[in-house]
């Protein structure tokens, strides 16, 4: 028998420090109800879980973000609901002042109506917004490039001339005419990058390769020519692929009708332009997961309501008023004589077409969006899962434990106690 070293004693406290601290692992996990509360609990765990977590949290926002998006998206629709109802008016008033039964009086308090709901569309595009940012009024609009288009002749199906328009004056195209108009095109080797044109209602802007590459949302050129050559190249290349509307491209600086009588007049082209509006929408959990919204500026101007003073088919609109960030523009449709009132009803159809065109479009965004909604919250749920499964406490299988641990700490504390009453037993060998 010993008694420097009591080495029951020793063993003793081991275990008892022992059970302690796997007391103390379990009232941790019991009472935060996490299986890892820090590295040392299970460092590769934490480093997965971490992860996980990242992009759970991730998911949630992207979420948000997207019903924002569809938000954004209906606020827009909206707006165009409104521009339709008063398009298919005006040609509710078109074919109304059509008619022969109406007099020149008549007709000029229908022309006040016209002008008034052009008006409106204006006030409308220019004051759609959605957290304070404008939907309806495009991007930054395009610096002036030297650009000019004039309606120079009238050709028959073949492109032989029928009439000169440059000596006889711009006018209409009757029934079996089509109007071709003579442009000229700027050098894009002289060009300052911002600067551009629009030519049947797209938006085309100079850019210098040299700075990187195109980041606008118009039809890019070079200035350099080395990406995309001359501006005669990039509009015959898009003369091919997707095509202009309403007219074809000669490849050198005419511009043809595709339709004959005043449907060929419909040409939205003038210098400078206005880009689409660009949203990215953040719909991922990662880096540039990202759904691109485009929305077009959609004034009286881009719907062909309007026009510069002195083209065929409008007159002057006193009472036209300019939207927000909306340029004026004093001729709108004129309804005061029959070839004019013709072709109003073309170009409102053509009008009622682009909106509509424009709904769809973000018709179908909102239908993308609602099933990323749909598909964000399964990722959601799934990844949810999966981090509980590492991270969470089984609180069942750790009360078991805390149990066990418990009811042996509590053992070690007595049989501690025992063991440091061995010693004394020496004392009856002593007296004795």
């Amino acid at each position: 028998m010993k008694i420097n070293n009591n080495i029951p004693a020793l063993r003793g406290l081991n275990a008892l420090h022992q059970n302690t601290l796997a007391l103390n692992k379990s009232l941790e996990k019991l009472s935060s109800g996490l299986k890892i509360n820090k590295a040392a609990d299970d460092v590769a765990g934490m480093a997965i879980s971490q992860k996980m977590r990242t992009q759970v949290q991730g998911l949630k926002q992207a979420n948000d973000n997207a019903m924002d998006g569809i938000s954004m998206i209906q606020t827009a629709e909206g707006s165009l609901n409104e521009v339709h109802d008063m398009l298919q008016r005006m040609r509710e008033l078109a074919i109304q002042s059509a008619n022969g039964t109406y007099g020149e009086v008549d007709r000029a308090q229908i022309q006040k109506e016209i002008d008034h709901l052009t008006s409106e569309i204006n006030v409308t595009a220019g004051n759609t917004e959605f957290n304070q940012m404008p939907l309806l009024t495009g991007g930054e609009p395009l610096g002036d490039s030297g650009f000019s288009i004039e309606l120079s002749r009238t050709v028959d199906e073949n492109g032989n001339e029928i009439a000169d328009l440059t000596t006889d004056g711009p006018r209409l195209a009757t029934l079996e005419e089509y109007t071709q108009y003579d442009a000229t095109l700027p050098d894009a080797s002289l060009q300052t990058p911002g600067t551009g044109f629009t030519v049947d209602g797209v938006a085309f802007e100079f850019y210098d390769s040299d700075a990187g590459p195109y980041t606008g949302s118009a039809v890019p050129i070079d200035i350099k020519g080395a990406d995309t050559g001359t501006t005669q190249d990039v509009l015959s290349e898009y003369d091919e692929s997707p095509g202009f509307k309403n007219f074809n491209f000669d490849g050198t600086d005419k511009f043809t009708a595709k339709e004959p009588s005043s449907k060929g007049n419909y040409m939205i082209a003038n210098d400078g332009g206005i880009p689409t509006t660009d949203i990215d929408i953040q719909i991922g959990a990662n880096a540039n997961q990202l759904l691109e919204v485009n929305l077009e500026s959609l004034s009286s101007h881009q719907l062909g309501l309007s026009a510069p003073p002195g083209t065929p088919g409008y007159g002057p609109a006193p009472n036209i008023e300019e939207g927000v960030g909306i340029e004026i523009t004093r001729a709108g449709l004129d309804f005061t004589n029959e070839d004019s009132i013709h072709y109003a009803i073309d170009a409102l159809d053509k009008a009622i077409d682009k909106v509509s065109s424009t709904r769809s479009t973000l018709g179908a965004y909102q239908n993308r969006l609602e099933h990323t909604v749909e598909n964000l919250g399964v990722s959601e749920a799934n990844m949810t899962t999966s981090l509980s499964q590492i991270r969470d406490t089984d609180m069942a299988q750790e009360m078991a434990e805390y149990t066990r641990t418990n009811v042996l700490t509590q053992s070690a504390t007595a049989m501690l106690a025992k063991s440091n009453e061995l010693p004394n037993t020496v004392l009856q060998l002593i007296q004795g």
